[in-house]
């Protein structure tokens, strides 16, 4: 899941918020609740919140991910706004997942009917950057020992 939008609230009643929209949430948090059951020191929410799929596009296809990010807000843009101004709702996120490129510096941008539309809705932009585990060990490999540090 490459684009969520994302929200939360310190005294956000998520259960709540859910049972009262049609927007099906991909998950959801409590404040309190373990951050990660997986680790032995289990730091705890500090707000309730929720994701909600935007677009299901790979991290590559950046393109895509904000055509479905346009086509997402326009088709839900009545029960966003129920969202965004629900009690409780401090912050409202799309989060584009990308793959980070290995190039010297990265460039990625907004189409501006994107940023309208989201802006319009009170909603942030974000965009997350993920390395390309498969890509990195085969740039690795091609770098000589004396480059990566070896002795």
């Amino acid at each position: 899941m490459s684009c969520m939008f994302r929200i939360a609230g310190v005294s956000l009643n998520v259960d709540r918020l859910l049972s009262s929209v049609s927007l099906p949430a991909t998950m959801s948090f409590g404040k309190g609740q373990p951050r990660n059951m997986l680790k032995k020191n289990r730091k705890r929410c500090r707000s309730s919140g929720a994701s909600f799929l935007v677009s299901d596009a790979d991290f590559d296809q950046f393109e895509k991910q904000k055509k479905d990010a346009i086509s997402f807000l326009r088709t839900n843009k009545s029960v966003i706004l129920k969202i965004m101004n629900w009690p409780g709702v401090d912050r409202g996120c799309l989060d584009f997942g990308i793959e980070r490129r290995t190039a010297a510096a990265q460039f990625d941008q907004f189409p501006a009917e994107l940023l309208k539309l989201a802006g319009g809705l009170g909603i942030d932009i974000e965009i997350s950057q993920y390395s390309n585990k498969e890509k990195m060990k085969a740039n690795k490999a091609m770098v000589p020992n004396f480059q990566r540090g070896a002795r």
